[in-house]
């Protein structure tokens, strides 16, 4: 099965402002707004990734947005391992201690609750429990596809991508520090415009009818407004050339 291989950020625009300018006064949690006219697909003509770009204007009180490998505090961790008995939480410690609860390996758990660790021959060598971070991310979209009877139902990539190839948190990504001095804070505001990178978007919803429901969150994991596209078809916002 063709899975997500990378999904990034085409271009970040942002405004800081100093002091030789009179700062906007804004709500230190995000606002965003999709830019509709802005949103659209590209084919790859050589086999390689095709991208789903959608534009933002964001703007933030304190403008702490964004995330990079300098933030390494608990709160921005992608994976929270356990132990038992100061040993790591493992498949035989389920098996072992059926009063812990742990979810079996089965889907979604497979993707989501359980890291398999392989050596350096591909050979599987234990299981661990984890639980993913929702607040690793700090753009998250979800995918809704139209029904007959004009409904919308959100597309689960947790179920739809199975192990081994698990994409349990979907088209969600990290965006890069936006302000040029993250020590300081001061009002941000600018356009943001996400790529999603996929080589099988296409395949999946060739004939769906979609929207995609849009939010940000900043490093105080303050969680911004959420916000809907227009509905579309792929082919419908297909940008030729």
């Amino acid at each position: 099965m063709r899975v997500i291989k990378n999904i990034g950020f085409a271009l970040i625009l942002a405004i800081a402002f100093n002091a030789c300018f009179t700062a906007p006064t804004y709500p230190f949690v995000p606002q965003i707004e999709v830019l509709n006219d802005d949103l659209y697909f590209g084919k790859s003509k050589d086999g390689g990734f095709d991208s789903l770009v959608v534009s933002l204007k964001f703007k933030d009180g304190d403008g702490d947005l964004g995330i990079d490998d300098s933030f390494t505090s608990n709160a921005y961790k992608q994976t929270f391992y356990f132990t038992f008995q100061n040993q790591p939480v493992t498949y035989k410690t389920k098996r072992l201690n059926p009063s812990l609860k742990l979810p079996d390996f089965v889907t979604p758990y497979n993707c989501i609750n359980w890291e398999v660790q392989r050596n350096g021959s591909n050979i599987v060598t234990d299981t661990l429990y984890i639980e993913l971070n929702p607040n690793y991310y700090n753009i998250f979209i979800d995918f809704e596809t139209k029904n007959p009877d004009g409904t919308f139902t959100r597309f689960d990539p947790a179920s739809y991508y199975k192990y081994p190839n698990c994409s349990p948190q979907g088209y969600n990504a990290r965006f890069p520090v936006l302000s040029k001095d993250p020590g300081k804070k001061s009002p941000l505001d600018g356009k943001l415009i996400y790529s999603i990178k996929s080589l099988e978007i296409a395949d999946k919803f060739t004939i769906n009818t979609l929207r995609l429901i849009i939010s940000i969150q900043d490093r105080a994991l303050n969680k911004s407004n959420s916000v809907t596209t227009k509905e579309f078809t792929l082919a419908g916002i297909t940008r030729k050339g």
